[in-house]
């Protein structure tokens, strides 16, 4: 999509906190999107700028070209109070930055981009301490697994194959993104700060309201939440396989 406009004379400059949650696959940040929105406070964080995702909302909009899918993305995400979040997989960054290019008339480098098309913006990084679980949710999700599950009954997947390489090349992955995140923030100078899952996880609404805190969005004392829906999606399977590699790896290496 093309019909790129000037950035300094549109209203894509309007006022406002601007955030991102920069992950990595099964990093727990569909639920961070979730507790932030559930303040009320934060806008609406999603994953907007995936090629997938991009496809999806276009269909759902009808959003003709770059400019205009932006705009939507700026008022979707955006809350009553001015408050505006998305969240970014590292996975498709470059696709992300052609997204914004194809939107802005501007030749920019891309940490110079993020501050243009989303002023003071401000980054979350979410992480996972244990790598081995995080690439066994992901070598279960390339086998047909749901990117999230909200009902009570627990999700059944038949013909799980265990596949030792998957999880080592995902650990890889996942370690290599963090690590460019990392020295996005550095070489941006952006404000930035970093939630840990396992931490996150025992403190849902605590760490919610620390995320208010840091993007400073102004807040009443107590936060008033909203219904929770995600639901714990690791089983005995992932146990038992978390384990097998762990005995494996330690074995051979």
């Amino acid at each position: 999509m093309k019909n790129a406009i000037d950035i300094k004379t549109h209203t894509l400059r309007a006022p406002g906190i601007h955030y991102l949650i920069c992950a990595t696959p099964r990093s727990g940040s569909t639920l961070l999107c979730e507790a932030l929105r559930n303040t009320g406070l934060a806008g609406n964080p999603d994953e907007y700028f995936g090629p997938m995702h991009v496809e999806r909302w276009n269909e759902q909009w009808n959003t003709q070209t770059a400019h205009q899918y932006l705009e939507r993305v700026r008022k979707v995400g955006s809350g009553p109070n001015g408050v505006w979040g998305a969240k970014v997989m590292r996975l498709y960054w470059e696709d992300f930055v052609c997204q914004l290019r194809d939107s802005v008339a501007t030749h920019l480098t891309d940490e110079e981009l993020l501050s243009e098309v989303f002023p003071s913006v401000k980054c979350i990084l979410i992480t996972r301490r244990d790598k081995v679980r995080q690439a066994v949710s992901w070598m279960k999700f390339l086998q047909g697994a749901a990117w999230f599950w909200e009902e009570e009954i627990p999700q059944r997947i038949e013909g799980l194959v265990y596949r030792p390489n998957i999880i080592s090349s995902s650990m890889e992955q996942t370690m290599a993104h963090e690590s460019e995140w990392r020295q996005f923030f550095r070489d941006g100078g952006f404000a930035w700060t970093e939630v840990v899952y396992e931490d996150f996880v025992d403190a849902y609404e605590e760490t919610a309201v620390q995320m208010l805190d840091f993007l400073g969005v102004p807040r009443p004392k107590t936060v008033s939440f909203g219904s929770r829906r995600l639901r714990r999606q690791a089983d005995n399977l992932s146990d038992r396989w978390v384990a097998r590699y762990l005995s494996e790896t330690s074995t051979t290496g």
